[in-house]
């Protein structure tokens, strides 16, 4: 029988998912791992697991790193990415490496489909032995076909199918044909015409294909026959490479890993490649350059910068940092110094802020209050954070995370710092080694919360309405508290949610009140916390509606508003409310107000008190 390996850190989701899918189990088994480990030991150990479901953020490892391994290892196993990571990049990084992507919460209907079609997928996969790709396009131009050719390299062994069975086969890409013409095409980094032409150019290679099962976004718009010249024209370039030596795609190899390594800000780690590159390239600036930013003594610094400037001394990036550099020697640096993670201008040791770009290292807690989004350089903030959503595609970095999240935080852009901060949590808060970088956030929070902003509105999800009604059965076993937030603005929502969870709590979100009486029908939670101004339906008219209903009118409802006015107030305490917080509000004001006030409602049948925090 067919299996379905599901790897995901949450046990939660393995019960749910499980559970639903219990009827199929006459067409696949679900077998579960919750680690990144397990799951490669489960690929390995069992033969007759057919497709793979993955999260992508999980402890002592990333989703990126098997899907990696899927991809090079087993490339004939359709996988399918449910996560809440979702960054910029991402949906590209993954096109066409993954059968499907669904973001989290996910309906268990339409998981349960997606594996289906996968499945099937799988079983039409067939082998079309050793040709030159060039040969095999021509054949599937010619009889009209719509199909996915998966590009292998081929093993040195002369029975193929022990190689298939040994694993030897290295995958290379994949052509995405409609109707005989290809529409569209990957290998490794490249896409569209660029992997189209490449993976033509290629001989004696081991071909596999099978159905498309979902539209193909056209990339490449060249004729079959256009690309096919083109492609024995770049090969013939490339033996001409082959004959005259191999030593520059090497050298190319050297300085791409030191400039990958100064994105992640392992700088001293890019030291090594880089200075093996220049060793042997002595007359490339772009290397000096990048030599530069990686080494922390100051004397290499400005030796380094003054070979890139000797060879380009017009390059704009070279000349920012040299400019950088007379910065740090007016500011006395000592003997090592540091770097700013988002423009690399050199540091003194303990820096509050980089004295190049004005961005806040947030290193302590006052650095917070003295953010000034308009001294800071914009265009240097934004280009950081291009580069670190770049590497965050492509792995889950603790590090990156918190100062993707930093950048916006210097920008004062709330919502989408929160974005970054929210993914990190679940990371930090299970290792010990972040509880410096834990605490941080919980400073970056409390600094937020003070300083809320309305953000534009945003927009639930059936899914998302769907998910929580299937999970309601499993989440109330725990011992955890539930609270509903109601509350229109996407900044403020995320300063309530990640404040609960981190005191424990379960937490349900509302955009509108509309909304909010659609999840009460799904779930019970043990408070509603309600933003008095709201769309639709407003927080007085709401709380009257809870409060009329015989299944809703004992849950204790904390009213939220922006408001400070003397009406509201009165109008707060002469509702039916247990309190009335007002915004902004100290984190730990909150979790103090919800605790009182379940404290008072634990007795069954007790009424809770009337509490005003203001």
């Amino acid at each position: 029988m067919k299996k379905v390996l599901l790897v995901d850190d949450d046990h939660v989701i393995h019960e749910l998912i499980n559970s639903t899918l219990s009827k199929y189990s006459s067409i696949f088994e679900l077998v579960h791992a919750f680690d990144i480990k397990n799951a490669a030991a489960a690929l390995e150990r069992d033969d007759d697991i057919a497709l793979i479901v993955t999260d992508i953020v999980m402890p002592g490892g990333d989703g990126f790193q098997l899907l990696a391994h899927i991809y090079e290892k087993h490339p004939e196993i359709p996988c399918i990415v449910i996560t809440s990571y979702e960054l910029p990049e991402l949906q590209e990084r993954l096109s066409g490496k993954v059968f499907q992507m669904f973001k989290k919460p996910v309906m268990s209907q339409e998981l349960a489909d997606a594996i289906l079609r996968g499945l099937k997928t799988q079983q039409k996969k067939s082998d079309l032995g050793e040709f030159s790709v060039v040969g095999i396009v021509q054949l599937m131009e010619t009889e009209g076909t719509t199909c996915r050719l998966d590009v292998h390299k081929s093993s040195d062994h002369h029975d193929m199918n022990q190689c298939i069975e040994q694993n030897c086969k290295e995958f290379r890409g994949s052509l995405f044909l409609v109707q005989g013409t290809i529409y569209d095409a990957i290998c490794g980094k490249l896409v569209g015409e660029e992997a189209a032409l490449k993976l033509l150019s290629m001989e004696g290679v081991q071909v596999s294909s099978c159905l498309l099962d979902k539209n193909i976004i056209r990339r490449v718009h060249k004729s079959n026959q256009n690309l096919l010249i083109n492609a024995m024209i770049q090969k013939d370039h490339q033996c001409g490479e082959e004959e005259d030596g191999g030593e520059e795609p090497q050298q190319q190899k050297l300085l791409d890993e030191g400039i990958r390594l100064c994105e992640r800000l392992e700088f001293v780690q890019a030291q090594k490649p880089l200075m093996a590159f220049v060793k042997e390239n002595r007359k490339n600036a772009l290397g000096w350059l990048w030599l530069s930013r990686a080494v922390t003594e100051p004397k290499k610094i400005k030796t380094a910068l003054a070979e890139a400037y000797r060879l380009e001394p017009e390059h704009a990036d070279i000349l920012e940092d040299v400019e950088k550099a007379r910065l740090l020697n007016s500011a006395a640096a000592e003997a090592k110094i540091i770097r700013c993670p988002f423009c690399y201008a050199p540091l003194e040791h303990q820096a509050p802020a980089c004295i190049c770009c004005k961005a806040s290292l947030l290193t302590e807690s006052s650095a917070l209050a003295k953010i000034d989004p308009y001294a800071v350089d914009r265009r240097l903030i934004l280009q950081a954070a291009g580069r670190f959503e770049k590497v965050l595609a492509a792995e889950v970095n603790p590090k990156i995370l918190f100062y993707a999240g930093a950048a916006y935080l210097n920008l004062n852009d709330f919502d989408k710092a929160l974005t970054y901060f929210d993914l990190l949590m679940p990371i930090i808060q299970v290792d010990s080694r972040y509880q410096k970088v834990s605490e941080q956030v919980g400073q970056i929070v409390d600094y937020i919360a003070s300083n809320q902003k309305i953000e534009e509105r945003s927009t639930p999800t059936s899914s998302a309405q769907q998910f929580k009604k299937e999970r309601q059965v499993i989440d109330n076993q725990t011992d955890k508290k539930t609270v509903l937030v109601v509350e229109d603005s996407p900044t403020t929502r995320k300063v309530i949610k990640m404040t609960l969870q981190s005191g424990g709590f379960r937490v349900i979100e509302a955009v509108d009140g509309v909304e909010a009486l659609s999840k009460l029908n799904d779930d019970r939670p043990d408070m509603v916390l309600l933003d008095i101004m709201l769309p639709k339906i407003d927080g007085y008219k709401l709380l009257s509606i809870l409060k009329k209903n015989g299944e809703t009118k004992d849950i204790p409802v904390v009213m939220l508003t922006s408001k400070n006015r003397i009406l509201d107030k009165v109008k707060g305490h002469l509702s039916a409310a247990s309190a009335y917080l007002t915004k902004p509000f100290k984190p730990a004001e909150l979790i103090n107000v919800v605790n009182s006030i379940l404290d008072k409602n634990a007795p069954e049948g007790a009424k809770s008190t009337e509490t005003s925090v203001s």
